[in-house]
């Protein structure tokens, strides 16, 4: 395993809450790296998600897909996200969406199962995925789902294209609107009116 790979995820653990290197080699011990493939799919909608995965580099996209076809993007990952099908880990049920990469891809995959006992013997690991949860199923959640209710369509792409400043080399243009609640059309008004 790449020390680089390693180094980041270490420091994004960190960035939640820090843990003991005992912890972290714990981590290490029941991980494995994947590569993807541009389009692969790491979970299927429909599928039960069985993995933890910690996205080092590359752009993953979660998207629902309805009985007519029609695809709308729940959520972007850039590197450095953690990603997973996580109420289908934890109710062992089948995925509501899927999770395909939309570059090249390298991850650290954890099995949900092992990571879940370790948190469960360590407090420190405890202590991170609390903070984890809170950060990104509550605080970031909230957000968008003000943001999109209360913004106009162009302050939600800026505040996007703030988080992400390259994210329109790597992402097709109809991934980003869908992923901002918007259609194509409106985001190419938009990036005219900002040019």
């Amino acid at each position: 395993m790449e020390e680089s790979l390693k180094q980041l995820f270490k420091e994004k653990i960190y960035s939640y809450h820090k843990i003991s290197q005992v912890s972290f080699e714990n981590l290490l011990e029941i991980a494995t790296v994947v590569n993807l493939e541009r389009n692969q799919v790491l979970v299927q909608q429909g599928s039960i998600g069985r993995e933890f995965c910690f996205l080092h580099t590359g752009y993953l996209r979660a998207y629902i897909s309805d009985e007519k076809g029609q695809i709308y993007n729940k959520n972007i990952a850039v590197g450095g996200d953690f990603v997973a099908s996580t109420v289908s880990c934890i109710l062992n049920r089948p995925s509501k969406f899927t999770l395909q990469a939309i570059t090249h891809c390298s991850l650290l995959s954890l099995s949900y199962k092992k990571f879940r006992e370790l948190l469960f013997q360590t407090d420190d690991l405890k202590s991170f995925y609390i903070h984890y949860l809170e950060k990104n199923w509550v605080i970031d959640k909230e957000e968008r789902e003000v943001s999109i209710v209360m913004e106009e369509a162009q302050i939600r792409y800026e505040k996007f294209l703030k988080r992400h400043s390259n994210i329109e080399n790597y992402v097709p243009l109809r991934d980003i609107a869908s992923h901002l609640g918007i259609t194509p059309t409106q985001l190419s008004r938009i990036r005219k009116q900002l040019k």
